[in-house]
């Protein structure tokens, strides 16, 4: 019994030994603060997550930068949008349209995130890896759909996507009929304008703005102009379309088209881009001659009466590129029936433009391009006054045209008129 209690007291006294516990510590705390620095460094969340997390806001991404030629057929494209110098138009959207109350709190965090995770899924590349099928091209207008029914929720992730300006084109993959848009852009800012309300239609202005691409431009200004009045961004169309023309005068076609850039000109242009189509003529020949007939109020009239007028310009091509506007202008403006008269007066119209101006006379107008605001030319009517009308212009013409191949047109064109008249 002592010998076991002298074990039991020596066991004790080694374990109170002073200098074997002023190791054994300090190589405790060591061991320890080793094993708590690790674990901070490995479980630590990022700061851009950390935002991301207070904020409910996606962390951003790098942009993808594939570069494949815009007629490639195949995978969709990931092509850089273009952007230009935001102009000075602004809308700002009334208070009460803001989701104040507190009950709306869980339902649009709710449609926020389903729009994030839409967004963020349709802008991968490998979203459309092997080709758009008919079966992916539902699932995209599915999406695009859904992504819309989100309502103002959506415009948020909407807006992250499109200041990236980057696009996936539909078209040339050649899946542009089946998806229903011509690229990944277009189908959200379509869902812009059916969401409506005064978010979305800020964030349209100010992609509007900032974009140069001409179809974006175009349909851009007629979504705005289906639910704001043109005077809040009438002014930011014609810069738009001003500039984006400018830009593409100045630097090598690219494939795309620049009728949506005259449609938008054509109806809401004023005065100050009279000059600018003037000078474009040279280049765009009929686009920028029939935006002058058409625009509003008559407002390019005097100028296309001037290009009818230059020798260089009736000597271009057949002769007619503004003397044909001219004739589809005469039943409107007094101005440019009395300048037709004139030109066939003087003998300045061409013969190669005779039969042109003459179809012209009869109601067989040409415009240009994409026609998102609908027809680019004036309403033909046919009533008995209107075909008059058309026929009082010829006899004028004919009375005093001295050439040849011009009688021959316009009796051509008066005898046609007569027949529907008499139908």
């Amino acid at each position: 019994m002592n010998g076991n209690a002298g074990k039991i007291n020596r066991v004790t006294r080694t374990d109170q030994n002073p200098e074997s516990n002023g190791v054994r510590f300090p190589l405790i705390l060591a061991v320890g603060a080793v094993v708590i620095l690790l674990g901070y460094l490995v479980f630590r969340p990022s700061k851009s997550s950390t935002e991301a997390a207070v904020s409910g806001e996606p962390v951003a991404r790098s942009p993808v930068t594939v570069s494949i030629p815009k007629r490639h057929v195949g995978t969709p494209v990931v092509r850089e949008a273009r952007e230009i110098s935001p102009g000075t138009t602004h809308y700002s959207p009334t208070p009460a349209a803001q989701p104040s109350e507190p009950t709306q709190a869980p339902q649009f965090a709710g449609s926020l995130a389903v729009a994030q995770g839409l967004v963020t899924r349709l802008a991968q590349p490998e979203f459309f890896s092997g080709g758009i099928t008919p079966e992916k091209a539902e699932e995209l207008k599915r999406s695009l759909k859904e992504l819309a029914d989100q309502g103002v929720a959506a415009v948020p992730a909407i807006r992250e996507y499109l200041e990236r300006f980057q696009d996936i084109d539909f078209d040339a993959a050649g899946a542009g009929k089946l998806v229903g848009y011509s690229s990944l852009r277009m189908g959200m800012l379509d869902a812009l304008g059916q969401i409506g309300g005064p978010e979305a239609m800020e964030l349209s202005l100010q992609m509007l703005q900032k974009t140069g691409d001409p179809l974006e431009i175009g349909f851009l200004a007629k979504v705005l102009d289906k639910h704001l009045p043109p005077e809040q961004f009438r002014q930011a169309a014609l810069s738009a379309a001003s500039d984006a023309l400018a830009q593409v005068s100045s630097s090598k076609p690219d494939g795309r088209s620049v009728a949506p850039l005259f449609e938008v000109l054509q109806k809401y242009g004023d005065e100050s881009v009279v000059g600018m189509l003037e000078q474009a003529v040279g280049r765009w020949k009929y686009s920028a001659t029939l935006v002058l007939a058409g625009m509003p109020d008559g407002a390019g009239i005097p100028a296309l009466i001037r290009l009818a007028q230059d020798p260089a310009i009736r000597g271009a091509g057949t002769g007619d590129y503004a003397l044909r506007p001219l004739a589809q202008a005469a039943m409107q403006y007094p101005e440019a029936r009395t300048a037709l008269v004139d030109q066939a007066r003087l003998n300045q119209i061409p013969e190669s433009a005779w039969p042109t101006v003459a179809a012209s006379l009869t109601g067989n107008y040409i415009q240009y391009g994409t026609q998102i605001f609908s027809s680019t030319t004036p309403k033909v009517l046919w009533n008995s006054e209107q075909v008059g009308m058309r026929i009082a212009i010829i006899d004028q013409l004919l009375a005093v045209t001295p050439n040849g191949a011009g009688q021959q047109a316009l009796q051509n064109a008066r005898l046609a008129l007569v027949n529907r008249l008499t139908k």
